[in-house]
């Protein structure tokens, strides 16, 4: 019997020393491709941790020439593709936020009397800031305006400190503040939640 074998087979028996064996086998490389494709550390562990939880799962379902490694580093691979396409779908959603809020606001301004052209260049200036703002400014910048959320929970979300948020949310304010200079007037005349 090939040790691959015996393994499985103490697997399937619910042996704890040979699944431990194997997490501590593969833990940190199975953290090191998850990084690779999350960019997050903590991500990276959950998927991993998750992908121990089911090998447990299904071990007795295991054949004797299942190969382990495989096994372990498919599951992570495509729970990290599966994060990454829901990432895409919350980033997606956002940006029909975004055109949806904008759209309020230009709405409102219509309505108080002001040139369609000038109300569609103002919203064009806008959406031309926001997307050329720096990538990191710009994801912090929409989560704390359009997810509403705390300094604290974007940290989390994005495995950087507080401060690292705070930094790029003052520097996404001052590009933003800079670009739109010329329209400050008419921002003011609007409950505008930009800045």
């Amino acid at each position: 019997m090939s040790g691959q074998s015996k393994l499985i087979l103490e697997l399937q028996r619910g042996d704890k020393k040979a699944y431990q064996n194997v997490y501590y086998e593969y833990y940190e490389r199975l953290v090191h491709l998850g990084r690779t494709y999350l960019q997050s550390n903590e991500e990276a562990k959950e998927v991993v941790q998750d992908a121990f939880m089911k090998l447990w799962e299904i071990r007795q379902n295991l054949q004797p020439d299942s190969n382990i490694r495989n096994f372990l580093f498919t599951l992570v691979k495509n729970s990290c593709l599966n994060r990454i396409k829901q990432r895409q779908t919350v980033i997606d959603h956002h940006n029909k936020l975004i055109h949806l809020q904008l759209q309020y606001s230009f709405e409102s301004l219509s309505k108080m009397g002001y040139d369609y052209m000038e109300i569609e260049e103002l919203k064009s200036k806008i959406e031309t800031a926001i997307e050329n703002l720096p990538e990191h400014c710009r994801k912090v910048f929409c989560m704390s305006r359009f997810e509403e959320l705390k300094n604290r929970e974007i940290a989390e979300r994005l495995d950087v400190s507080q401060k690292t948020v705070e930094a790029h949310l003052t520097k996404a304010l001052k590009i933003l503040r800079t670009e739109l200079k010329d329209y400050l007037p008419l921002l003011a005349l609007i409950s505008f939640e930009y800045f």
